[in-house]
């Protein structure tokens, strides 16, 4: 058995159930009941019209703590830390921003790219 789907109590379970219903609150909609493989409706673990939501609760992820360092950095610069991860040979990157700075960094990426498309038309 894979160790991170080994639960064990049943307070990691409820945990993880907690982490679902907030990401699914904060898109209006609900946690997937059964969510996974044993779900009808959807494998996503909302039941979202828009996006495919997974969410993983782990004890201490990696990328969580490169995230950590680099928002130390970002706000002495008064900035909004952003984490970028590109798999050498595969097309695409992953953002990764924490939730308490995503609208502001939806604003402001969606106000720069509105720039740049404004000056390539002017030029």
């Amino acid at each position: 058995m894979y160790p991170e789907l080994q639960l064990g109590t049943e307070t990691k379970m409820k945990s993880w159930k907690k982490l679902e219903q907030k990401v699914a609150r904060l898109r209006g909609t609900e946690r997937t009941p059964l969510s996974g493989g044993n779900s009808r409706q959807t494998r996503s673990d909302t039941l979202d019209d828009t996006f495919f939501i997974e969410c993983k609760l782990r004890k201490d992820p990696a990328v969580w703590n490169l995230y950590e360092r680099i928002e130390e950095l970002a706000k002495k610069e008064n900035k909004i830390p952003v984490l970028v991860i590109k798999k050498k040979g595969k097309h695409g990157e992953l953002f990764i921003v924490n939730d308490r700075y995503l609208k502001a960094f939806i604003k402001n990426w969606e106000a720069k790219d509105e720039e740049s498309k404004s000056n390539n038309q002017n030029q």
